[in-house]
């Protein structure tokens, strides 16, 4: 008799196991909650970190596409510059007696009753050295 009179009578067995299967369920769907809340913030981290490592790629590639335009454009000035020389030189020898004085400068040539004489550079004086 012991034994019966330290037994509690279980009341309402009904509602006990209805309200362990709503926590059952309830913890169900925490646990499916969770994880696809994981799922979604492991996509969404995925997806912000391939944006900002194609950003970063763009701006490093817009870097180097802007040194490179500078680069060009410095090319430019100095073909522009070379340009208007040659335009110059050209000008220049259309003229006869330019090119007869360019002539006599650089090739050593003479006119009647000439006479040339060759003075050393610097340069060539201190080669000799």
């Amino acid at each position: 008799m012991e034994k019966n009179a330290h037994r509690i009578p279980v009341v309402n067995q009904h509602y006990m196991r209805s309200k362990q299967q709503q926590n059952m369920k309830a913890m169900r769907r925490r646990k499916g909650l969770i994880r696809r809340l994981s799922v979604f913030f492991i996509f969404a981290f995925l997806l912000v970190f391939f944006l900002v490592r194609m950003l970063h790629v763009q701006g490093e590639m817009l870097n180097s596409k802007k040194e490179q335009l500078k680069t060009t454009e410095a090319k430019l000035e100095q073909m522009k510059n070379t340009q208007s020389i040659l335009e110059e030189e050209i000008l220049k020898l259309q003229d006869d007696e330019y090119i007869g004085k360019y002539a006599r400068q650089e090739y050593f040539l003479s006119d009647d009753g000439e006479i040339i004489f060759s003075v050393p550079n610097e340069e060539d004086e201190k080669n000799v050295d």
